[in-house]
Protein backbone atom coordinates (compact mmCIF):
# COMPACT_ATOMS: atom_id res chain seq x y z
CA UNK A 1 0.00 0.00 0.00
CA UNK A 2 2.93 2.48 0.78
CA UNK A 3 4.63 1.47 -2.62
CA UNK A 4 1.17 1.97 -4.48
CA UNK A 5 0.78 6.12 -2.75
CA UNK A 6 4.32 6.89 -3.31
CA UNK A 7 4.37 9.80 -5.85
CA UNK A 8 4.92 9.44 -9.62
CA UNK A 9 7.80 11.41 -9.33
CA UNK A 10 10.19 9.79 -7.75
CA UNK A 11 12.46 8.35 -9.99
CA UNK A 12 11.72 10.39 -13.31
CA UNK A 13 13.39 12.75 -15.13
CA UNK A 14 10.24 14.40 -17.06
CA UNK A 15 11.61 14.82 -19.76
CA UNK A 16 11.91 13.05 -23.13
CA UNK A 17 12.91 13.97 -26.85
CA UNK A 18 11.52 13.41 -30.07
CA UNK A 19 13.46 11.18 -32.89
CA UNK A 20 14.40 14.52 -34.81
CA UNK A 21 16.11 16.17 -31.77
CA UNK A 22 13.82 18.78 -32.45
CA UNK A 23 11.92 18.81 -29.26
CA UNK A 24 11.78 18.43 -25.64
CA UNK A 25 8.88 16.98 -23.86
CA UNK A 26 8.37 17.11 -20.12
CA UNK A 27 5.05 15.68 -18.49
CA UNK A 28 2.58 18.15 -17.06
CA UNK A 29 2.45 18.17 -13.16
CA UNK A 30 -1.63 17.13 -13.18
CA UNK A 31 -0.76 14.40 -15.59
CA UNK A 32 1.70 12.56 -12.97
CA UNK A 33 -0.88 12.86 -10.18
CA UNK A 34 -3.24 11.91 -12.10
CA UNK A 35 -5.02 8.64 -10.41
CA UNK A 36 -5.52 7.05 -13.66
CA UNK A 37 -1.72 7.61 -14.80
CA UNK A 38 -1.08 5.98 -11.22
CA UNK A 39 -3.31 3.20 -11.12
CA UNK A 40 -2.09 1.91 -14.92
CA UNK A 41 1.56 2.47 -13.34
CA UNK A 42 0.63 0.05 -10.15
CA UNK A 43 -0.75 -2.41 -12.02
CA UNK A 44 1.84 -2.32 -15.09
CA UNK A 45 4.00 -2.99 -12.48
CA UNK A 46 2.80 -5.55 -10.50
CA UNK A 47 2.02 -7.38 -13.52
CA UNK A 48 6.31 -7.35 -14.23
CA UNK A 49 6.82 -8.53 -10.72
CA UNK A 50 4.32 -11.59 -11.09
CA UNK A 51 6.23 -12.38 -14.57
CA UNK A 52 9.21 -12.24 -13.37
CA UNK A 53 8.45 -13.95 -9.81
CA UNK A 54 11.18 -16.75 -10.96
CA UNK A 55 14.21 -14.42 -11.20
CA UNK A 56 14.00 -13.30 -7.92
CA UNK A 57 13.37 -9.50 -9.51
CA UNK A 58 11.20 -7.05 -7.86
CA UNK A 59 10.39 -3.62 -9.42
CA UNK A 60 9.68 -0.63 -7.11
CA UNK A 61 9.76 2.24 -9.76
CA UNK A 62 8.87 1.45 -13.15
CA UNK A 63 11.03 4.61 -14.83
CA UNK A 64 13.93 3.92 -12.13
CA UNK A 65 14.10 0.52 -12.26
CA UNK A 66 14.04 0.01 -16.36
CA UNK A 67 15.90 2.54 -17.44
CA UNK A 68 19.44 0.31 -17.61
CA UNK A 69 18.08 -2.48 -19.52
CA UNK A 70 18.70 -4.84 -16.95
CA UNK A 71 15.07 -5.47 -16.20
CA UNK A 72 13.53 -5.16 -19.84
CA UNK A 73 16.13 -7.72 -20.35
CA UNK A 74 14.77 -10.26 -17.98
CA UNK A 75 11.44 -9.36 -19.15
CA UNK A 76 11.75 -10.18 -22.87
CA UNK A 77 13.41 -13.76 -21.98
CA UNK A 78 10.78 -14.43 -19.35
CA UNK A 79 8.02 -13.50 -21.96
CA UNK A 80 9.21 -14.56 -25.67
CA UNK A 81 12.10 -17.00 -24.66
CA UNK A 82 14.62 -14.28 -26.24
CA UNK A 83 18.26 -14.82 -25.59
CA UNK A 84 19.94 -11.97 -24.70
CA UNK A 85 23.35 -12.29 -25.08
CA UNK A 86 25.10 -9.53 -22.18
CA UNK A 87 23.32 -9.96 -18.96
CA UNK A 88 25.79 -8.90 -16.60
CA UNK A 89 24.73 -5.23 -15.09
CA UNK A 90 25.65 -2.62 -17.34
CA UNK A 91 27.47 0.42 -14.82
CA UNK A 92 28.55 3.11 -17.85
CA UNK A 93 25.53 4.91 -19.58
CA UNK A 94 27.27 3.50 -22.60
CA UNK A 95 26.86 0.16 -21.78
CA UNK A 96 23.41 0.64 -19.98
CA UNK A 97 22.52 2.05 -23.66
CA UNK A 98 24.11 -0.68 -25.62
CA UNK A 99 22.07 -2.77 -23.54
CA UNK A 100 18.86 -1.01 -24.50
CA UNK A 101 19.23 -1.45 -27.65
CA UNK A 102 20.06 -5.10 -27.78
CA UNK A 103 16.90 -5.56 -25.42
CA UNK A 104 14.91 -3.83 -28.29
CA UNK A 105 15.75 -5.40 -30.92
CA UNK A 106 14.21 -8.42 -29.61
CA UNK A 107 11.26 -6.64 -27.99
CA UNK A 108 10.68 -4.83 -31.65
CA UNK A 109 10.95 -7.88 -33.24
CA UNK A 110 8.71 -9.74 -31.00
CA UNK A 111 5.77 -7.14 -31.07
CA UNK A 112 6.02 -7.14 -34.79
CA UNK A 113 5.38 -3.48 -34.99
CA UNK A 114 6.52 -0.70 -37.74
CA UNK A 115 8.90 1.58 -37.48
CA UNK A 116 6.56 4.07 -37.38
CA UNK A 117 4.33 2.91 -34.52
CA UNK A 118 7.19 2.54 -32.13
CA UNK A 119 6.67 5.02 -29.16
CA UNK A 120 10.12 4.39 -27.60
CA UNK A 121 13.61 4.46 -28.09
CA UNK A 122 16.98 4.17 -26.10
CA UNK A 123 16.96 7.82 -24.87
CA UNK A 124 13.98 8.05 -24.15
CA UNK A 125 14.00 4.80 -21.77
CA UNK A 126 17.37 5.69 -20.53
CA UNK A 127 15.70 8.89 -19.40
CA UNK A 128 13.25 7.54 -17.31
CA UNK A 129 10.80 9.54 -19.70
CA UNK A 130 7.33 8.07 -18.50
CA UNK A 131 4.94 8.35 -21.42
CA UNK A 132 7.68 5.91 -23.51
CA UNK A 133 7.76 3.57 -21.00
CA UNK A 134 3.73 3.34 -20.27
CA UNK A 135 3.84 3.23 -23.96
CA UNK A 136 6.27 0.41 -23.92
CA UNK A 137 4.96 -1.37 -21.24
CA UNK A 138 1.50 -1.30 -22.64
CA UNK A 139 2.58 -2.75 -25.88
CA UNK A 140 4.05 -5.88 -24.36
CA UNK A 141 1.00 -6.33 -21.62
CA UNK A 142 -1.27 -6.11 -24.75
CA UNK A 143 0.97 -8.47 -26.59
CA UNK A 144 1.30 -11.18 -24.11
CA UNK A 145 -1.65 -11.16 -22.12
CA UNK A 146 -2.28 -9.49 -19.17
CA UNK A 147 -4.58 -11.12 -15.87
CA UNK A 148 -5.46 -7.49 -14.69
CA UNK A 149 -7.33 -5.33 -17.06
CA UNK A 150 -5.87 -1.86 -17.46
CA UNK A 151 -7.76 1.31 -16.62
CA UNK A 152 -9.30 2.58 -20.02
CA UNK A 153 -8.31 5.46 -22.38
CA UNK A 154 -5.26 6.96 -20.01
CA UNK A 155 -4.07 9.89 -21.15
CA UNK A 156 -0.96 11.74 -20.27
CA UNK A 157 -0.46 15.88 -20.84
CA UNK A 158 3.10 16.92 -22.28
CA UNK A 159 4.33 20.17 -22.52
CA UNK A 160 6.52 19.96 -26.11
CA UNK A 161 9.44 22.50 -26.37
CA UNK A 162 10.40 23.43 -29.60
CA UNK A 163 14.38 24.06 -29.10
CA UNK A 164 14.80 26.30 -31.65
CA UNK A 165 11.90 29.14 -30.94
CA UNK A 166 11.65 27.53 -27.08
CA UNK A 167 7.66 27.71 -27.98
CA UNK A 168 5.30 25.39 -25.60
CA UNK A 169 2.47 24.41 -26.59
CA UNK A 170 0.44 21.32 -24.82
CA UNK A 171 -0.34 17.62 -26.79
CA UNK A 172 -2.36 14.84 -25.32
CA UNK A 173 -0.39 11.40 -25.28
CA UNK A 174 -3.05 8.93 -25.66
CA UNK A 175 -1.30 5.78 -23.80
CA UNK A 176 -4.46 3.20 -23.36
CA UNK A 177 -7.71 2.53 -25.28
CA UNK A 178 -10.32 0.77 -24.40
CA UNK A 179 -8.79 -1.41 -22.33
CA UNK A 180 -11.63 -3.78 -21.45
CA UNK A 181 -12.21 -4.57 -25.05
CA UNK A 182 -8.43 -5.20 -25.92
CA UNK A 183 -8.86 -7.88 -22.40
CA UNK A 184 -11.73 -9.21 -23.84
CA UNK A 185 -10.31 -10.12 -27.61
CA UNK A 186 -7.07 -11.54 -26.48
CA UNK A 187 -8.95 -13.56 -23.77
CA UNK A 188 -11.08 -14.58 -26.48
CA UNK A 189 -8.20 -15.72 -28.61
CA UNK A 190 -6.73 -17.82 -26.10
CA UNK A 191 -10.08 -19.50 -25.91
CA UNK A 192 -10.37 -20.52 -29.76
CA UNK A 193 -10.21 -24.07 -30.30
CA UNK A 194 -8.90 -25.27 -33.39
CA UNK A 195 -9.63 -28.77 -35.14
CA UNK A 196 -5.51 -29.31 -33.53
CA UNK A 197 -7.21 -28.94 -30.17
CA UNK A 198 -9.70 -31.46 -30.51
CA UNK A 199 -7.27 -34.00 -32.24
CA UNK A 200 -4.86 -33.78 -29.10
CA UNK A 201 -7.41 -34.08 -26.38
CA UNK A 202 -10.28 -36.47 -28.09
CA UNK A 203 -8.15 -38.46 -30.76
CA UNK A 204 -4.70 -39.17 -29.33
CA UNK A 205 -4.95 -42.20 -31.08
CA UNK A 206 -4.97 -40.46 -34.88
CA UNK A 207 -1.99 -38.20 -34.33
CA UNK A 208 0.73 -40.52 -35.40
CA UNK A 209 -1.48 -40.55 -38.84
CA UNK A 210 -1.85 -37.13 -39.14
CA UNK A 211 2.36 -36.49 -38.53
CA UNK A 212 3.34 -39.06 -41.02
CA UNK A 213 0.84 -37.83 -43.65
CA UNK A 214 2.19 -34.04 -43.14
CA UNK A 215 5.54 -35.37 -43.10
CA UNK A 216 4.88 -37.37 -46.30
CA UNK A 217 3.70 -34.04 -47.62
CA UNK A 218 6.36 -32.03 -46.83
CA UNK A 219 9.23 -35.18 -47.99
CA UNK A 220 7.36 -34.94 -51.87
CA UNK A 221 7.99 -30.92 -51.81
CA UNK A 222 11.96 -30.81 -50.29
CA UNK A 223 13.02 -34.00 -52.32
CA UNK A 224 13.11 -31.70 -54.55
CA UNK A 225 16.24 -30.17 -52.87
CA UNK A 226 17.22 -33.56 -52.11
CA UNK A 227 16.12 -32.81 -48.58
CA UNK A 228 13.95 -34.82 -46.20
CA UNK A 229 12.58 -34.80 -42.80
CA UNK A 230 12.00 -37.54 -40.32
CA UNK A 231 11.00 -35.82 -37.51
CA UNK A 232 8.09 -33.46 -37.04
CA UNK A 233 9.43 -31.16 -34.22
CA UNK A 234 12.80 -31.57 -35.13
CA UNK A 235 13.58 -31.30 -38.58
CA UNK A 236 11.14 -27.59 -38.78
CA UNK A 237 12.47 -26.19 -35.37
CA UNK A 238 15.13 -23.96 -37.25
CA UNK A 239 12.90 -22.67 -40.01
CA UNK A 240 15.15 -24.67 -42.39
CA UNK A 241 12.42 -26.60 -44.17
CA UNK A 242 9.75 -24.40 -43.49
CA UNK A 243 11.47 -21.10 -45.75
CA UNK A 244 12.43 -23.96 -48.48
CA UNK A 245 8.75 -24.96 -48.78
CA UNK A 246 7.38 -21.72 -49.29
CA UNK A 247 10.31 -20.88 -52.00
CA UNK A 248 9.17 -23.90 -53.64
CA UNK A 249 5.45 -23.79 -53.98
CA UNK A 250 5.61 -20.15 -54.29
CA UNK A 251 8.24 -20.72 -57.31
CA UNK A 252 10.75 -18.00 -56.02
CA UNK A 253 14.21 -17.97 -54.70
CA UNK A 254 14.97 -17.01 -51.20
CA UNK A 255 18.69 -15.07 -51.34
CA UNK A 256 20.96 -17.09 -48.81
CA UNK A 257 21.63 -13.93 -46.96
CA UNK A 258 18.26 -13.89 -46.06
CA UNK A 259 18.20 -16.33 -43.89
CA UNK A 260 20.59 -19.08 -41.59
CA UNK A 261 20.92 -22.67 -43.81
CA UNK A 262 22.92 -24.04 -40.83
CA UNK A 263 21.45 -22.37 -37.51
CA UNK A 264 23.23 -23.41 -34.73
CA UNK A 265 22.11 -19.92 -32.33
CA UNK A 266 18.43 -19.52 -31.18
CA UNK A 267 18.06 -15.91 -32.03
CA UNK A 268 19.16 -17.30 -36.18
CA UNK A 269 16.38 -20.24 -35.77
CA UNK A 270 13.72 -17.43 -34.49
CA UNK A 271 14.51 -15.15 -37.47
CA UNK A 272 14.59 -18.48 -40.14
CA UNK A 273 11.08 -19.50 -38.68
CA UNK A 274 9.66 -15.69 -38.45
CA UNK A 275 10.78 -15.81 -42.48
CA UNK A 276 8.89 -18.48 -43.02
CA UNK A 277 5.35 -17.12 -41.51
CA UNK A 278 5.98 -13.75 -43.24
CA UNK A 279 6.47 -15.46 -46.48
CA UNK A 280 3.40 -17.67 -45.81
CA UNK A 281 1.32 -14.42 -44.57
CA UNK A 282 2.93 -12.69 -47.58
CA UNK A 283 1.07 -15.94 -49.91
CA UNK A 284 -2.03 -15.55 -48.74
CA UNK A 285 -2.18 -18.76 -45.99
CA UNK A 286 -3.90 -17.46 -42.72
CA UNK A 287 -1.53 -16.91 -39.87
CA UNK A 288 -1.70 -20.44 -37.95
CA UNK A 289 -2.66 -20.33 -34.57
CA UNK A 290 0.94 -20.26 -33.07
CA UNK A 291 4.10 -18.29 -32.30
CA UNK A 292 7.68 -18.80 -34.11
CA UNK A 293 9.21 -18.96 -30.53
CA UNK A 294 6.35 -22.63 -30.13
CA UNK A 295 8.23 -23.54 -33.62
CA UNK A 296 11.58 -23.12 -32.32
CA UNK A 297 10.81 -24.49 -29.08
CA UNK A 298 10.06 -27.49 -30.69
CA UNK A 299 5.82 -27.25 -30.12
CA UNK A 300 4.28 -30.06 -32.26
CA UNK A 301 0.99 -28.93 -32.10
CA UNK A 302 1.98 -25.57 -33.60
CA UNK A 303 4.69 -26.91 -35.72
CA UNK A 304 1.60 -29.13 -37.02
CA UNK A 305 -0.71 -25.84 -37.42
CA UNK A 306 2.16 -24.18 -39.91
CA UNK A 307 2.35 -27.98 -42.17
CA UNK A 308 -1.24 -27.85 -42.32
CA UNK A 309 -1.57 -24.45 -43.36
CA UNK A 310 0.98 -24.80 -46.35
CA UNK A 311 -0.54 -28.32 -47.32
CA UNK A 312 -3.99 -26.45 -47.09
CA UNK A 313 -2.93 -23.59 -49.61
CA UNK A 314 -0.31 -25.90 -51.58
CA UNK A 315 -2.20 -29.53 -51.99
CA UNK A 316 -2.59 -29.28 -55.54
CA UNK A 317 0.99 -29.30 -56.53
CA UNK A 318 0.91 -32.64 -54.99
CA UNK A 319 -2.29 -33.94 -56.88
CA UNK A 320 -0.64 -32.47 -60.19
CA UNK A 321 2.33 -34.63 -59.47
CA UNK A 322 2.92 -37.98 -61.68
CA UNK A 323 3.30 -39.73 -58.47
CA UNK A 324 0.79 -41.62 -57.02
CA UNK A 325 1.76 -41.84 -54.00
CA UNK A 326 1.48 -38.05 -52.96
CA UNK A 327 -0.80 -37.22 -50.48
CA UNK A 328 -3.98 -35.91 -51.61
CA UNK A 329 -6.92 -35.93 -49.23
CA UNK A 330 -9.73 -35.64 -51.81
CA UNK A 331 -8.64 -38.09 -54.59
CA UNK A 332 -7.16 -40.75 -51.13
CA UNK A 333 -10.75 -41.70 -49.64
CA UNK A 334 -9.24 -44.56 -47.37
CA UNK A 335 -6.26 -42.02 -46.54
CA UNK A 336 -5.58 -41.32 -42.96
CA UNK A 337 -6.71 -37.65 -43.39
CA UNK A 338 -10.04 -38.68 -44.52
CA UNK A 339 -10.60 -40.95 -41.35
CA UNK A 340 -9.53 -38.02 -38.78
CA UNK A 341 -10.39 -34.99 -40.48
CA UNK A 342 -14.50 -35.90 -41.16
CA UNK A 343 -15.74 -37.85 -44.49
CA UNK A 344 -15.85 -35.34 -46.95
CA UNK A 345 -13.52 -32.56 -46.59
CA UNK A 346 -11.17 -31.40 -44.19
CA UNK A 347 -12.77 -27.96 -44.25
CA UNK A 348 -16.17 -29.05 -43.33
CA UNK A 349 -14.31 -30.83 -40.76
CA UNK A 350 -12.44 -27.73 -39.34
CA UNK A 351 -16.01 -25.43 -39.24
CA UNK A 352 -18.21 -28.55 -37.64
CA UNK A 353 -18.95 -27.83 -33.99
CA UNK A 354 -16.75 -29.85 -31.16
CA UNK A 355 -19.56 -32.47 -30.86
CA UNK A 356 -18.91 -33.55 -34.70
CA UNK A 357 -15.53 -33.82 -34.45
CA UNK A 358 -15.53 -35.95 -31.39
CA UNK A 359 -17.89 -38.44 -32.87
CA UNK A 360 -15.96 -38.17 -36.01
CA UNK A 361 -12.99 -39.14 -34.07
Amino acid sequence: KEEALRPLTSGIMETGMDESGDFKRQVANESLKDPQVQALSQQLKEWINDVLTDDHIVVKNLCEDLSDGQVLSALIEQLAGAKIEHKEVAQSVASQKAKLTEVFIQINHHLQVVEDGIKWNVDNIHNKYLVSVLHLLVALARHYGIQRRLPSFVKINVLQITKATQQTETISEQITGDEEREHYNFAARQQERDVFDTLFDSAPDKLNAVKGSLMAFANKQLAKLDRSCHNIEEDFANGVNLVIMMSLAEGYYVPLYSFSLEPLAYDHKLHNVTLALNLMQEAGIPRPKCTAESIVSKDLKSTLRVLYSIYSKYKHLASRSRDRDVITMEQEPNHHFQSVFSTCSVLLYLRAPCSVLQKDC
